[in-house]
């Protein structure tokens, strides 16, 4: 006759709560080792310093070099929103339409080299069926120096107005 296994016996486990061992388990070693290499030296390591930003002196211009070429600027939007002319309106079609012609007007004008004006385009589509639109903008506003340019363009199907505003900034 062969012995039976005997049967294994578990542990009592409480109806609440699930006991754990007191026995912590033995993972792995938490002593780590650390060997200073004697070939290597502290003047090996180059340290890299970020680039120091340019300070300028102030130039205290009162006066502009180059004006604000309304003129110029006026031709640029003309020709911009006449891109427009076969377009039919859509709201999510023409709210990316008109930031990108708010960008394109606005990389345009910068190349006339205006460089102490800050450039500030702005560009509205509306759909065209027998209503009013009024566009108001508030600014400081330096007469001698600050310009802006603005034009519009009709078709069966919408409503287009773009301004860009050219702030002089010392």
């Amino acid at each position: 006759m062969e012995d039976a296994p005997a049967p294994q016996q578990r542990e009592r486990r409480g109806s609440l709560f699930e006991v754990k061992s007191s026995k912590p388990k033995i993972c792995g070693s938490s002593v780590m080792t650390m060997a200073i290499q004697p070939e290597s030296s502290y003047e090996d390591i180059s340290f890299r310093r970020p680039p120091q930003k340019i300070q300028y002196e102030n130039t205290y211009k009162m006066v502009p070099d180059v004006r604000f070429q309304a003129g110029k600027v006026k031709t640029i939007i003309d020709e911009s929103l006449a891109t427009l002319e076969k377009e039919e309106y859509d709201v999510y079609h023409c709210r990316e339409l008109a930031k990108h012609l708010s960008q394109d007007i606005k990389d345009k004008v910068k190349e006339l080299g205006m460089s102490r004006h800050k450039i500030i385009s702005w560009v509205t589509i509306g759909q065209k069926c027998d209503q009013s639109m009024r566009i108001g903008s508030r600014c400081l506003w330096d007469d001698g120096n600050d310009n802006f340019a603005w034009g519009e363009f009709k078709n069966p199907s919408l409503v287009a107005t773009a301004i860009v505003y050219g702030i002089y900034q010392d």
